[in-house]
């Protein structure tokens, strides 16, 4: 009965941090997806963070992520005008400028000197490869996500990556779900294009440079 009372607390606790973690979304600025992400240290949030180009540039969705430009016309059938044909969705990606959202609530704790060893991060979206590998190595404790957002990786890739996830949980399936509890979909799942759609980011950018 406690531990079922604990559970409950958990999770309306996980409501509430990803609460915040929607309006951090609202900050993204990126041609792509937009996703939110918090870190909460003993029931306080440390860090936040939301996917964009780095601070001082131009905003992606002002042209200043060349290869989310790219990879943006090219699903809008207007690859004349891309400066690198190699600019594709899923490849290419040390090229693009735009840090993601868990990256940011990382890195900003760590410029101001906030430890996050022990901490959960809660992301609107579950972490890409890169960043859950980094939430590993800078001693994220728990992961709690809202959206799967899948990989098109592939079968070792994709093994790699459960491998990640399981480490990080530690035989503890609490230690790395969705809202509410649930394990994620490894097997069948891939990761969407946030290009796939021509309207996907609801605007037409300017032209690079402007």
């Amino acid at each position: 009965m406690i531990l079922e009372i604990s559970r409950k607390k958990q999770v309306e606790d996980d409501e509430y941090y990803l609460s915040i973690a929607d309006a951090v979304e609202r900050g993204a600025n990126c041609l792509g997806s937009q996703v939110g992400a918090v870190i909460v240290l003993e029931n306080r949030v440390i860090s936040t963070g939301y996917n964009g180009t780095p601070s001082g540039f131009p905003n992606c969705k002002d042209g200043g992520c060349v290869r989310c430009y790219d990879s943006w016309l090219l699903k809008n059938g207007r690859q004349s005008e891309m400066t690198d044909p190699g600019h594709v969705s899923g490849q290419a990606l040390d090229r693009c400028i735009c840090v993601h959202a868990e990256q940011n609530a990382i890195i900003t704790a760590a410029r101001f000197g906030i430890r996050v060893d022990e901490a959960t991060l809660y992301t609107t979206q579950s972490p890409c490869f890169g960043c859950l590998k980094e939430a590993v190595q800078a001693g994220i404790f728990r992961v709690v996500y809202r959206k799967w957002y899948a990989a098109k990786y592939n079968e070792a890739l994709k093994q790699q990556y459960e491998q990640l996830a399981r480490h990080l949980a530690d035989s503890d399936p609490t230690r790395f779900e969705v809202l509410g509890g649930g394990q994620p979909p490894f097997a069948s799942e891939g990761q969407p294009d946030p290009y796939a759609s021509a309207t996907s980011s609801g605007l037409e950018p300017p032209t690079l440079g402007k």
